[in-house]
């Protein structure tokens, strides 16, 4: 009888908890969108007294961080940041952590336009989210889950808003774009097709128009971008990924390649089989011990700085031309090793 009386008190605070957690989404969709709720609306609505919208709403601020304020004017409840949501769609420890994670993930953007735009979100759907099961899962694994990275340069909040406004309108754009050989800057115009981040470095993805070359240009290294009234037209395959044959970094050349490279290390081979470097990568047993790894790719120096940094345990049989860049690099190194000598 004991154990029936508990199971239904139990019951009894889950639906309770249910209940007050749908009270919680409905004020939140409410107040985003701008209806500007009361608390005397709020207990109609409901059919609560108002000391349990009190708690409902000191509840959102609490366990969610909401940023309720009430405008004495318009009478209602308000968030002063617009784009604030609580996580409606999270309900299992693996849905938080996977929140929490993205969370993480957006670190390694900080101090990027992007960060601040985007954490308001993730912020929301992770950190204050509210982990009452008994093991306290999400919290203990989230913080055992880390992405590493290069850290991003800061770059203008001016020059990021320009180019996101360009994207989204499809206009022309002319910018100053200082080059790393500490040398005057140039004006350039382009169409900018896309942002791409790879390696810790924001690039724009474009079509220069005077040589009419797609180009990649560090967004750190732009400045003064002025918007054209002008509107271009995106081909149908302007999307990197579309463009690009490799996975080597960011560059598309004008020629593609059919790579053969030897590898003569275990450890090499293991570290090289782990990732998918192209999609028609193959990996050919010899009988000397070494392996024979063939892909396609349109990513010439990515790739020739890759062979270079595996040292004596890549040899690159084909191309023609990596063969020969590759035999100058180590001739030219062999001799900075004599000199020193």
């Amino acid at each position: 009888m004991e154990e029936n009386k508990e199971f239904k008190k139990s019951q009894r605070k889950k639906r309770e908890a249910q209940v007050e957690l749908w009270r919680g989404y409905t004020i939140d969709r409410l107040i985003a969108s701008g209806a500007y709720p009361n608390v005397p609306f709020l207990m109609k609505k409901f059919e609560v007294s108002e000391a349990t919208i009190l708690r409902d709403i000191e509840r959102l601020k609490s366990d969610f961080k909401a940023p309720i304020a009430y405008d004495r004017f318009k009478k209602g409840y308000f968030y002063t940041h617009p784009t604030f949501r609580i996580p409606a769609n999270l309900s299992t420890e693996k849905q938080i952590v996977a929140a929490r994670l993205m969370a993480n993930l957006l670190e390694t953007l900080h101090g990027t336009p992007i960060y601040s735009q985007a954490v308001e979100v993730f912020t929301t759907l992770a950190t204050d989210i509210d982990d009452d099961s008994e093991t306290g899962f999400a919290k203990r694994l989230s913080n055992r889950i880390v992405f590493l990275g290069i850290s991003p340069v800061p770059i203008s909040d001016e020059v990021w808003a320009s180019l996101e406004d360009a994207l989204a309108k499809n206009h022309y754009i002319t910018f100053d774009y200082a080059y790393y050989d500490g040398g005057q800057s140039s004006q350039i115009t382009v169409e900018p097709w896309q942002l791409l981040f790879s390696g810790g470095m924001w690039t724009l993805y474009a079509k220069e128009t005077a040589t009419k070359k797609i180009k990649f240009y560090n967004v750190w290294l732009i400045s003064n971008v002025r918007s054209h009234e002008e509107t271009f037209t995106l081909p149908e395959d302007f999307e990197y990924t579309n463009r690009v044959k490799g996975n080597f970094g960011r560059y598309i050349g004008d020629e593609t390649y059919k790579f053969r490279i030897r590898i003569e290390s275990s450890i090499t081979l293991n570290w090289v089989r782990t990732y998918k470097w192209a999609e028609d990568q193959n990996f050919a047993p010899q009988a000397d011990g070494s392996t024979i790894m063939t892909f396609t790719s349109n990513q010439y120096y990515p790739v020739l700085n890759w062979v270079m940094s595996q040292g004596q345990w890549m040899t690159p049989l084909a191309p023609e031309r990596l063969v020969n860049d590759w035999q100058d690099h180590v001739q030219a190194m062999a001799g900075k090793l004599k000199v020193e000598k």
